[in-house]
């Protein structure tokens, strides 16, 4: 359940202490009141109620409502708006990662992540190698966190970059003593998508009567596969009766030239007539998967010992492995066919092609283009493997009226992706289509089989690391006592070398259908030093001011000043006034910087405006080519093409917030706060949706076939670009759309929490809770001084901005017994199309417990109670189709156990 903090000093200490002060406390220290630090803030106060708007998350509370990963927490929270999980690995080069997204900032604009910092104990980890943007989730301990600690406002006065939405700190467990063994099995009511969880957390020894503690932890999660066969409403492409909208031109068989060999049936059911009768279309969604394998193994050891009364030191090292396994339609592709080939339609129209048997370039044959799906081949699939590791020494203690905290360490991690079947060599097939070996248009023989086989790639085909080395150092102390309390005062340093390569292997130039370049290859490498302060000033009785700054000196870009002022007010116990306003920054991610010119397919299908205007081929132009397709989108940084690397200007934000917290009676509380957020030189690549939604605006983007080299050499050649093939048309080859800053975006919205807990009573103790975000205003430009796209309860360019999102618990527990009923809920919207409305998406989840055995907890619980199936979306952004797996669960109903016992 969520827990707001509290006003008084002891719900501080229960709820909200980061417990850096307490591994420094002796036993006869510990009856004061602890001054703690709050996320959000370098001062550290006996009141947590600060003028920041915090929530925290117990994790014990998640685990209660079967929540098994740092991904799934995020969904608890109301703020977040992610657009990035776990099954965004499939069909797309993502490493398998899950990010946060406060405020949905990342949302419509399709922009890089990294507008919402993660901590892990107030410092950074290392980003995600494949893009060097923001932390991927998968990576956080769950099982040694104690409690997630949500900041809705700007930080970057205090954290630097990324601190723009809001900052998620997850804190692990302090002073942990004994063993604890958990496992945890979710089943869902239908096939596909099983959970398993096992956790084993050990701690011994006292800060206060031993002078150490060591804790040890962990995690290891595995989530089966879920198919879309498995599930009826995301089976099918074909939706409200929409043939040609959620399926692909390029089928199985496949058409040379336009001309369909398997007309007028075409092979259902995966291979289907267009409504006109005139084309095959492929229903690609039935053979992808809507959740990946994915397996994640995370573990923590932290020591800390207590080296004097006053002085402690800690060692903390991280280190996790996630990987997953996920599956898509077989590739489309095209080729050159021979007319002598004994596969080649009766019918087929002739032209005259290269002869790639011929040892005379100028040679040619008569023949074909086939456009095909590479079905013999198998369902393609691909893995990925990240590992992140991170170490950190601190020293932290007082000396005289002076409290500090230093740290030095490095956070590194890896990925991997492989494919593993249904990736083929591209020249090995092409060589047994002309051969006339390979049958791209019906079954294949034993030696068509077999070629296909020898052109299968398993292989490793793209390599990404990232590596932070820091150091860091704060100090804070109380200069004098005012009247209304202690002037207190924080300072801080902080330098970092960040280095960052991605790496496409050779092969992959070989793998069209892959969408990676092997010129795609990136690396460099920064540093960055920092110093901030942060003043506490108590102007009268009930009310502080609080002021702060932070100047980041980057060794690219240059220089960023981002200042902070929170006010504090509090009339009386029950009410508390709060607001800040401050500005704050986003540096572009070395990827960003360094990608060299590379191609990559874009997220959605596209008519070709010149050659399928209104979704009909123009004549003489293949259908299967032009028409439903994804096209190529060359991008790339700044320094790939000979630009200087200042180039990119960070993105800088201005946020303000005001609330107001009421606690009418020590049971009850509510809090309001207006917030507004308002971004420019936002960072991105010009939106496909953009580009292809005003083609006379952006003719210049479209680069065609014939304005491409005919032979290879130096840069993108036709060569380099199987749908250049077809000669008997002019093709779009790709749009260009490299990183720039771009327009601004500007958003404003309400956050609203309430909590309710009873007495204890003979009946137990009852609790209810809500936390909602209500977004009145969410507008971007997709260009400098471009017009502004609203994006509220509408899908825009390549995702929705929800409205509204809550989340709501009720409790009760009794003795040894604990029941929560739990609901998470979000508003409906416009779809892509302008004309499908999404339905409002609320699960029920419901979870009992039982401690009545020493060291025993049994828990039972039922997700998706109702088995609420996702509402219909059209959106074409994703590869599943019929909704959108970014914002809702598949698996429908599950059942779950959880035990969990710990040893004294």
């Amino acid at each position: 359940m969520f827990q707001k903090k509290a006003i008084s000093a002891a719900a501080a200490l229960a709820l909200c202490s980061l417990g850096l002060t307490a591994e420094v406390a002796w036993a006869q220290q510990a009856q004061t009141l602890e001054r703690v630090e709050i996320t959000g803030s370098a001062l550290r106060r006996v009141d947590a109620e600060t003028a920041l708007p915090v929530t925290v998350i117990k994790v014990d509370d998640l685990i209660k409502q079967g929540v098994t990963s740092a991904e799934g927490a995020m969904a608890r929270i109301a703020a977040n708006q992610s657009s990035f999980g776990t099954s965004r690995s499939i069909g797309g080069t993502t490493g398998g990662k899950a990010e946060a997204d406060l405020r949905g900032l990342n949302g419509p604009t399709g922009g890089s992540a990294g507008k919402t910092l993660v901590l892990l104990n107030g410092r950074r980890l290392s980003n995600h190698p494949f893009d060097a943007a923001a932390v991927d989730l998968n990576s956080i301990p769950l099982a040694a966190v104690d409690r997630i600690e949500v900041l809705r406002d700007g930080a970057s006065s205090l954290y630097g970059t990324d601190a723009i939405g809001g900052v998620i700190n997850f804190v692990l467990k302090r002073d942990y003593r004994g063993l604890e063994v958990g496992f945890e099995k979710q089943a869902p009511r239908q096939a596909g998508g099983d959970t398993t969880r096992f956790n084993l957390t050990g701690g011994f020894g006292s800060l206060s009567e031993n002078r150490f503690n060591i804790l040890a932890s962990v995690d290891i999660r595995k989530q089966d596969v879920l198919e879309a066969a498995q599930r009826k409403f995301a089976a099918t492409g074909v939706l409200q009766g929409n043939v040609v909208a959620g399926t692909s031109g390029s089928s199985f068989p496949g058409d040379v030239g336009g001309f369909e060999p398997s007309l007028p049936n075409c092979n259902p059911p995966s291979s289907i007539p267009n409504p006109a009768g005139t084309a095959c279309r492929y229903d690609f969604t039935r053979d992808i998967d809507l959740i990946p394998e994915n397996k994640q193994v995370t573990g923590v050891v932290k020591g800390t010992f207590a080296i004097a009364p006053e002085h402690t030191v800690s060692l903390e090292a991280l280190s996790s492995k996630n990987t997953t396994t996920s599956r898509v339609a077989p590739s489309p592709v095209s080729h050159l066919i021979p007319a002598s080939s004994p596969f080649y339609p009766a019918g087929a129209p002739r032209e005259d092609i290269p002869n790639l048997l011929s040892n005379d370039p100028n040679a040619t044959v008569p023949g074909g283009v086939v456009n095909w799906r590479q079905v013999p081949a198998g369902k393609r699939t691909s893995g990925n493997e990240t590992t992140a590791d991170r170490v950190v020494l601190e020293f932290q203690g007082t000396v005289g009226t002076w409290d500090y905290r230093a740290a030095a360490g490095t956070a590194r991690s890896k990925t991997t992706e492989s494919v593993k079947l249904g990736y083929v060599n591209d020249d090995i097939m092409q060589d047994g289509i002309f051969r006339g070996i390979i049958n791209p248009f019906g079954p294949q023989t034993a030696a068509g089989a077999a070629f296909i086989d020898t052109a299968q790639v398993r292989d490793v085909v793209a390599i990404g690391k990232n590596q932070v080395d820091f150091v860091d150092a704060r100090v804070t102390t109380d200069l004098m006592q005012m009247a209304a309390g202690p002037l207190a005062l924080a300072i801080g340093a902080e330098y970092r070398r960040e280095k960052s390569n991605f790496e496409n292997l050779p092969i992959t130039g070989s793998l069209g259908s892959l969408g990676l370049d092997p010129d795609a290859d990136t690396a460099g490498s920064r540093k960055v030093s920092a110093v901030y302060a942060e003043l506490g000033v108590p102007v009268v009785k009930g009310l502080d001011l609080t002021l702060s700054g932070r100047y980041d000196k980057y060794s690219d870009f240059g220089s960023s000043f981002n200042p902070k002022i929170g006010l504090r007010y509090q009339p009386s116990r029950q009410v508390l006034v709060r607001g800040s306003v401050n500005t704050g920054f986003r540096a572009p991610s070395l990827y960003e910087i360094y990608q060299p010119a590379s191609l990559t397919f874009t997220t959605d299908n596209y008519d070709d405006p010149l050659l399928c205007p209104g979704g009909t081929a123009v004549p003489g132009a293949s259908a299967g080519a032009v028409c439903g397709q994804q096209v190529l989108r060359r991008v790339g940084g700044p320094v790939g093409a000979g630009k200087p690397s200042s180039t990119l200007e960070p993105e800088k934000s201005k946020t303000f917030s005001a609330g107001i917290v009421f606690d009418p009676t020590p049971q009850m509380t509510f809090s309001v706060d207006v917030w507004s957020v308002s971004i420019r030189n936002l960072i991105n690549n010009l939106p496909e949706q953009a580009v292809f939604g005003d083609p006379t605006k952006y003719a210049g983007r479209f680069v065609r076939c014939s304005q491409l080299p005919q032979t290879a050499g130096p840069g993108i050649d036709r060569t380099d670009i199987d749908v250049c093939l077809n000669r008997a048309f002019d093709p779009i080859a790709y749009i260009d759309v490299p990183s720039e800053n771009l327009g601004e975006l500007k958003t404003r919205g309400i956050d609203l929490t309430a909590a309710w807990r009873s007495s204890p009573s003979p009946m137990g103790v009852f609790g209810v809770s809500m936390d909602g975000t209500y977004i009145h205003t969410y507008k971007y430009q997709r260009e400098k001084n471009g017009a502004y796209i609203s994006a509220t309860g509408r899908y825009s360019d390549s995702a929705p901005v929800f409205r509204w999102q809550h989340t709501l618990n009720a409790s009760w527990t009794q003795g040894p017994w604990s029941v929560i009923l739990g609901q998470r809920f979000r508003g409906g919207y416009t779809d892509q199309d302008g004309v499908n409305k999404v339905g409002d998406y609320a699960l029920w989840d419901l979870s009992a417990s039982w401690s009545g055995i020493k060291g025993l907890t049994v828990g039972a619980g039922i997700a998706n109670l109702f088995d609420k199936d996702p509402p219909l979306s059209v959106q074409t952004t994703t590869f599943q189709r019929g909704f959108d797996p970014r914002y809702t669960d598949p698996v429908g109903r599950s059942l779950r156990l959880r035990l969990n016992y710990k040893f004294f």
